[in-house]
């Protein structure tokens, strides 16, 4: 049986993070947890722009409390969520070191135009989180890629 441990994606909208983290589960056997897919289910896919942070953090908040019981039964977790920010990757990381459980980044690149061509093709697509390309501009300005200081508990850079 596997044990519990953290696999968090790291990358901007449309690296493929979602497609990785499907594989993943899969492949280790462990409880993925998908930020958008939530956010879908909960708030549909086009959630208001002023209600949007609030949603997005009930739902954050809520897939931690599950993410953390299936680490105490002893599964493996898939954090599907992309950690934009050096803040985001270093409290995962001191609540890791708090549960005492090994945490992985895999780190997922792609080039502006590919992957603003998925997100155009995700949006077409039903139960899909919609992200207009003006969106995608303006929380690119907000991601803050994996830092060389950061490389230790990074799997790889996939692109």
């Amino acid at each position: 049986m596997p044990e519990p441990h953290i696999h968090a994606l790291h990358g901007f909208i449309g690296s493929g993070k979602t497609t990785f983290a499907r594989r993943l589960e899969r492949e280790l056997p462990g409880m993925r947890f998908t930020s958008d897919e939530w956010m879908v289910a909960l708030y549909g896919q086009d959630p208001p722009e002023g209600l949007f942070p609030v949603y997005h953090s009930r739902v954050m908040e809520l897939m931690e409390t599950q993410w953390v019981r299936a680490l105490e039964l002893g599964v493996p977790v898939i954090l599907d969520h992309g950690f934009w920010t050096r803040a985001s990757r270093d409290a995962l990381r001191a609540r890791a070191a708090g549960l005492g459980v090994p945490l992985t980044f895999h780190v997922l690149t792609v080039p502006d135009e590919e992957a603003l061509r998925r997100v155009r093709s995700r949006n077409e697509g039903v139960g899909a989180l919609h992200i207009a390309d003006e969106t995608y501009w303006l929380f690119r300005g907000r991601f803050e890629a994996m830092g060389e200081d950061e490389v230790g508990g990074v799997v790889g850079r996939l692109s």
